[in-house]
């Protein structure tokens, strides 16, 4: 997905494999692997048959070529017209023009937006734990309903557990780590953010689903292209061409970018209006769009607090916002977590709630 835009994907043809089709579309088994099934996520999951349309696979870690660049366009366009092909069929059957989507592609968020400029879709939404995870929610959903509880608007995606200031306070005690208390932790963090430096997000319940949406998140200017190529190869250890999303001020979201509705859970690209373009380099992706987050003043008042800071400092309404992790490891989760990444990468301060950790202290 985030490799695609670099590519042509004219260079290959994946319709033998994935075509569309009256109902939505067709895809041809013959190409997954499926005798003897693979025995773990680590062993190929495709036949030789694909091999032979595409060529040998790229090796872990190896150098990613213009060849690369083409097989990612050409897999992204064929899934973006199976799944437009299939909402049109779908919309066909029932003539709804408010679309839900869930499951592991419903993450690819340069699709989502695809369907969200469809003339017959007026509103797309996506949970933000849209995939295999997602089941948990689902079978809570399910057993709500049958008890009798309605479904509620899914407002915020904060469902981790819970940690007190002093459990906070304490744990950080027991470390040994040295660390001050802010009073305005937003205020120093956006300070932080204009002077630069790269910074640890770490407050209340973590988020339910595999994106950072601002309890546990890596921040970061926005504006400096040279922030984008810092973060990926000293914090996330992971290609340069991987995009950074945007956390913007639900209020300014449309100033930015070409956004009708808010979208909170960084499930959907959308364009990035022209005259910002030079002003987000570090968010903006190379065939200008970006992975919208829009903060809403109500589900997370901290963080809009953090990014209005930010606003009135830079002029810039947003801030990068990346998962609180590195490349193989999963999003942190307990102080300790929270600790261990801080020291293993390059970002320069971390808050633990209001108590601010700094690699070159200078608590003021």
């Amino acid at each position: 997905m985030g490799l695609s835009p670099y590519g042509n994907p004219e260079k290959y043809d994946l319709s033998p494999f994935l075509s569309v089709s009256e109902t939505g579309y067709y895809c041809d088994v013959s190409f997954i692997r499926s005798n003897p099934p693979a025995r773990s996520v680590y062993e190929p999951s495709y036949s030789e048959k694909l091999v032979e349309l595409l060529g040998e696979p790229r090796k872990p870690g190896s150098e990613i070529t213009r060849r690369h660049m083409d097989i990612a366009a050409a897999v992204q366009f064929a899934l973006e017209r199976a799944a437009v092909s299939l909402i049109q069929y779908l919309h066909s059957r029932t003539g709804l023009r408010n679309l839900a989507l869930a499951g592991g592609v419903a993450l690819n968020c340069a699709a989502n937006r695809i369907i969200t400029e469809l003339p017959f879709i007026d509103r797309l939404f996506v949970q933000p734990a849209a995939s295999d995870r997602g089941l948990a929610l689902g079978c809570a959903l399910y057993m709500a309903n049958q008890e009798g509880c309605p479904a509620q608007p899914l407002k915020h995606a904060f469902y981790g557990p819970t940690y007190s200031l002093d459990d906070l306070r304490e744990t950080l005690r027991l470390t040994g780590a040295t660390f001050c208390e802010c009073n305005n932790p937003a205020e120093k963090a956006a300070r932080l953010l204009c002077e630069g430096k790269i910074v640890g997000w770490y407050q209340g319940r973590s988020e339910f689903g595999p994106r950072a949406l601002g309890n546990r998140s890596i921040l970061a200017d926005p504006s400096s292209l040279e922030m984008k190529d810092l973060v990926n190869a000293k914090i996330k250890f992971r290609e340069s061409f991987r995009p950074f999303a945007p956390a913007v001020l639900e209020e300014h979201a449309a100033e930015l970018f070409e956004i009708p509705y808010a979208s909170p859970f960084m499930t959907i690209t959308f364009k990035t209006r022209a005259e910002w373009r030079n002003k987000l380099q570090a968010v903006n992706h190379v065939n200008n769009t970006a992975r919208v987050q829009t903060v809403s003043k109500d589900t997370n008042p901290l963080f809009h607090d953090l990014i209005t800071h930010f606003h009135a400092a830079a002029g810039i309404p947003c801030v990068l916002n990346t998962s609180y992790n590195v490349r193989g490891q999963p999003i942190v989760e307990t102080v300790k977590d929270a600790l261990t990444t801080f020291a293993a990468s390059g970002m320069d301060a971390v808050f633990i709630g209001p108590f601010l950790l700094e690699k070159q202290p200078c608590c003021s």
